[in-house]
């Protein structure tokens, strides 16, 4: 192993720190060349607890959390995660698992390990009056007279957070704007909605008119468009008599080939949130919305087949249905495999001419198996990751689409699922995408499409162009070496013991002298998954129980913000 000496020792300083810096973005460039990001916007309630907080975010690895009602807690939060942390004011703050590398009134900019800088904007808006209460009690009898009550009470504030993202946020790149509006939206309070009962009157809201004026999406309307099947109530979980329940809590985006793929709601047990928690506290359900985005590398516009060259050939057979005896497929239900597209009222291919169509029964499923024990030894590393693709529509938006993967190891236990849901869209085909490190002892990858009749005769879930790839591991051995090459030097600079390394139960690390900071654990995918605090000690020990095996990061963050790394393996 080759060894570095040096002279001077503020030379030694920057050489130190510049191969850490450097293994630190190479590894997590590698861990994060998915294009997907986790979004949350978060009304925690002042009296919540920081550990509810945790809960919350650690239940749903969101890389980006909008807080409102934060009082001081972002920080303790963001450190506790080893996160970034950002406050726009008492109430309003941002943590996020990436670089804030800049900040403005109402925002950050925040840099993706692929380069890529994204913008994200968090709002609390005045909260009184509260119009739908108003509107309750009869003290507001007609639109007009809620849009100027509503202009009164936060025109300002929406005027100055517009102008701000639109001096702040460059037109075509990523942006997100989270908050909670304390005004509903447009887009909810429609003529069908009242008259669905689901609303007084319709009301066009200004303030999510306005924000949508500048290129903004609704996230939550993009992933469900219908306002009365899905109305998406935030305010509020806690029931009582005479309430006004609402969606005051938003996620927006913009940007060019940022596509809202998935959208979710946290509350308590027994909430109609689409994920409950034990111990959620807030009177205000929890947003987070996935993301696609473009990579910074391959140019992906989300669309089109993915061309990265990381990636290998499709692992499926017959990932279309242009052939005419899909054999590979083994049908569960349904009396179909595929049909012609772009024509007798079917939708056109997303590419070819033919769709996966699983007939006129009430639901239909196929599946194929896709055998990887070529992989093994990589899987079982920890490192190896697979990505599906798949496009899914409908005819009329009522019936749906779904893909489903199931990682199964060699007596066929699945030990780990992606479901996309149902999913419909009436004009377009819709993107489903997933990247995950296969868990350990996979040797088979079931990838199954689903389609369900929810109206006429017809089961009208469409599927196409489905691919299961995986990545060349190439850039991980390079980083292996290069952490060879350096990884003597960083032992002896920063930490004088990581032991035991492979480990079990328990990691321990000592270093040169008494430190303040966080030590924490990565997963192979970058998130943070155990994390201490330390102050003024020389060693720390960490508990790896619940941990999954393979290769991890244990990290140190001092109160100054150095970030020191070392990779370990957990058995």
């Amino acid at each position: 192993m080759e060894t570095y000496s040096y002279n001077h020792p503020n030379i030694f300083k920057m050489k130190k720190n510049f191969l850490c810096i450097v293994f630190a973005l190479s590894f997590l460039n590698f861990l994060h060349a998915q294009n997907t990001l986790k979004v949350m916007s978060f009304n925690k309630l002042y009296s919540t607890s920081t550990n509810s907080v945790l809960n919350v975010v650690r239940s749903s690895e969101a890389d980006i959390v909008g807080l409102q009602e934060s009082f001081g807690a972002s920080r303790s939060v963001a450190s506790s995660l080893g996160f970034y942390h950002y406050a726009m004011s008492n109430s309003a703050a941002i943590i996020s698992r990436y670089p804030i590398t800049d900040t403005n009134s109402s925002g950050v900019e925040i840099t993706l390990p692929d380069g890529v800088k994204v913008y994200v904007f968090n709002v609390h808006l005045t909260s009184y009056p509260y119009e739908p209460y108003e509107i309750r009690d009869r003290n507001i009898r007609s639109e007009t007279a809620a849009i100027n009550s509503a202009n009164r009470t936060r025109g300002a504030e929406v005027t100055r957070l517009i102008t701000t993202i639109e001096n702040e946020a460059p037109t075509n790149a990523p942006v997100f704007l989270l908050g909670d509006f304390n005004e509903p939206s447009h887009l909810d309070w429609t003529v069908r909605a009242a008259n669905a009962g689901l609303h007084a009157i319709k009301v066009a809201w200004p303030a999510s008119t306005k924000v949508t004026n500048i290129g903004m999406k609704d996230s939550w309307r993009s992933v469900y468009p219908n306002e009365i099947s899905n109305p998406g109530d935030t305010w509020t979980p806690i029931r009582s008599s005479n309430e006004v329940y609402d969606r005051i809590d938003f996620v927006y985006h913009r940007g060019n080939n940022v596509i809202a793929k998935q959208a979710v709601r946290f509350g308590p047990r027994n909430d109609e949130a689409e994920l409950t928690l034990n111990g959620y506290t807030s009177d205000h359900r929890a947003v987070m919305v996935t993301y696609d985005l473009p990579d910074g590398n391959s140019g992906d516009d989300g669309s089109d087949d993915n061309d990265n060259s990381m990636y290998g050939n499709n692992l499926l057979n017959q990932p279309s249905a242009e052939e005419s005896n899909l054999n590979n497929w083994i049908q569960v239900s349904g009396n179909s495999k595929r049909v012609r597209g772009g024509q007798g009222g079917y939708p056109s291919a997303k590419d070819g001419n033919y769709i996966f169509y699983l007939g006129n029964t009430s639901s239909g499923e196929m599946y194929q198996d896709v055998d990887v024990r070529s992989y093994a030894n990589a899987i079982d590393a920890g490192v190896q990751s697979f990505l599906l693709r798949g496009f899914i529509r409908s005819y009329s938006g009522r019936d749906a689409g779904r893909i489903k993967v199931e990682y199964r190891n060699d007596t066929n236990v699945v030990l780990a699922t992606f479901d996309s849901g149902w999913r419909s869209n009436r004009s377009s085909w819709e993107v489903v995408q997933n990247e995950r490190i296969a868990p350990k002892g996979t040797r088979k990858i079931r990838v199954s499409l689903l389609s369900q009749r929810n109206s006429g005769r017809s089961n009208d879930g469409y599927i196409d162009e489905v691919s299961l790839v995986t990545k060349s591991n190439r850039t991980f051995n390079r980083i292996a070496d290069f952490t060879k090459e350096f990884q003597k030097e960083f032992n002896e600079v920063f930490i004088t013991k990581v032991w035991p390394n492979p480990a079990k139960d328990h990691i321990n690390c000592s270093f040169k002298e008494k430190v303040t900071g966080n030590v924490s654990i990565l997963n192979v995918l970058g998130a943070v998954v155990k994390n201490i605090e330390i102050k003024e000690k020389a060693s720390a020990t960490i508990s790896l129980t619940g941990l999954s095996k393979g290769i991890h990061m244990f990290q140190f963050i001092s109160e100054e913000g150095t970030v020191h790394r070392k990779k370990i393996v957990i058995e």
